[in-house]
């Protein structure tokens, strides 16, 4: 009886994965699946922690913002990656296996360097049809930058679909590495299901950086509110 439980709940997990593929094919805005990127993060102190989780949500957040173009939630793509016992690490064949089984148009991952507060990220989109790599990108700068650095990088992505910019953007003020730090923990916990940790974490990035604005939003997520 348990045997023929976890075939049916394969199954259905199977059949909704094909059914929200199905969805998001037949949107007229194409659609972008943003992996968590393979990193490492030496802060002061030695402080290490997992900084390609908070990439991949501040540009969850940066694409969510720009009309034109559709975003999946990260919560989605975990999901799936748990459901369908998938391995990660990296390879731009798993990513292009994920976004095949979400239906999205493209893929986006990347590798993420931060020693101290010296940022090195490589980011590449890859059209998920073709297997193409549609664009590379390589950038340098202040690990404190790393939000001008995340703008810049959808810009210009963003360029090359034709997308507009988000308009009324807020004035972007560097984010102290002890905050990037907090907010990459907070991130992590909330990965694995620890919200109470999660929260702590979020709350500790906004007393460093008030104006942390995807710190803002998870809070506003794990509490229920409405996301600014």
């Amino acid at each position: 009886m348990r045997k023929r439980s976890i075939v049916l709940l394969t199954v259905i997990a199977a059949v909704t994965s094909a059914t929200e593929a199905a969805e998001l094919r037949g949107q007229d805005a194409p659609t972008i699946a943003i992996m968590d990127f393979n990193s490492f993060m030496m802060g002061q102190g030695g402080a290490s922690v997992e900084l390609g989780k908070a990439i991949s949500a501040m540009l969850v957040t940066e694409f969510s913002g720009r009309d034109g173009l559709r975003v999946v939630e990260r919560q989605r793509l975990l999901d799936l990656i748990q459901e369908q016992d998938l391995t990660y690490s990296g390879r731009v064949e798993e990513a292009i296996e994920v976004g095949k089984m979400l239906g999205v148009q493209y893929v986006m991952l990347g590798q993420v360097t931060s020693i101290v507060d010296n940022l090195r990220m490589d980011i590449r989109a890859v059209d998920v049809e073709t297997s193409e790599v549609l664009s590379v990108h390589k950038k340098s700068d202040k690990t404190s930058e790393l939000f001008q650095v995340v703008v810049d990088l959808a810009d210009e992505f963003g360029t090359q679909l034709d997308l507009t910019p988000p308009s009324g953007r807020p004035e972007m003020e560097p984010i102290p590495v002890r905050a990037t730090i907090e907010f990459s923990r907070a991130v992590d916990f909330e990965d694995s299901g620890d919200i109470e940790l999660a929260i702590q974490h979020y709350e500790a990035t906004l007393e460093i950086h008030p104006s942390h604005r995807d710190a803002r939003r998870a809070l506003d997520r794990l509490r229920g509110g409405i996301q600014t």
